[in-house]
């Protein structure tokens, strides 16, 4: 809703920004209805994008191994001190992945790949030619955007600029051009 109480809809849609964009908290962060989320979120993926690409040689696997590693010292000095002090242990829950959860997972990524390399026999031995043309297209604009930029920034700005570059300038024409024609 705009401050008038309208639905703003764009290019004679149907339904509105927020209900296309499956509406609930989701669609309230991309849109910016929930300033402090989704400022929260920006300024997470900031200062991730800063400290593993600004930082030389700090990765996310160094990142989460240090985490990991800070995070069993203190549980293990906690559980060493209330052994002494003869208090409770540190609350640690029973981590188990069930057999049949990782069949499933194992299955859907086994169907995956098996798709993935029909469709690459299909292209090879030529029975798809729009497919091969579409493929060929994405690698030759993915190696073009690889030579110009690392996978982490290529990710980041492509992240940037269509939720917030698409959705502000939607927002602004709605908000700028009130028509009747939009509601």
């Amino acid at each position: 809703m705009d401050s008038s109480g309208r639905s703003c809809r764009l290019f004679g849609a149907q339904r509105s920004l927020h209900d296309l964009l499956g509406g609930g908290t989701g669609a309230d962060v991309v849109l910016w209805r929930r300033e402090e989320v989704a400022g929260g979120l920006l300024a997470a993926v900031v200062s991730s994008w800063a400290l593993f690409y600004c930082v030389p040689g700090y990765t996310l696997l160094s990142f989460v191994s240090q985490v990991l590693m800070i995070l069993l010292t203190v549980l293990f000095v906690w559980a060493k001190a209330a052994q002494l002090l003869n208090r409770e242990p540190p609350p640690v829950p029973l981590m188990k992945i069930s057999d049949k959860s990782m069949t499933e997972v194992a299955e859907i990524a086994g169907n995956l790949i098996n798709k993935v390399l029909q469709d690459f026999g299909n292209i090879a031995l030529g029975k798809d030619f729009s497919l091969f043309y579409k493929v060929a297209l994405v690698l030759l604009l993915t190696s073009i955007a690889g030579r110009l930029t690392d996978l982490i920034s290529l990710v980041y700005t492509s992240k940037f600029l269509y939720r917030f570059t698409f959705f502000k300038i939607e927002l602004l024409l709605c908000h700028l051009y009130k028509n009747p024609k939009l509601d």
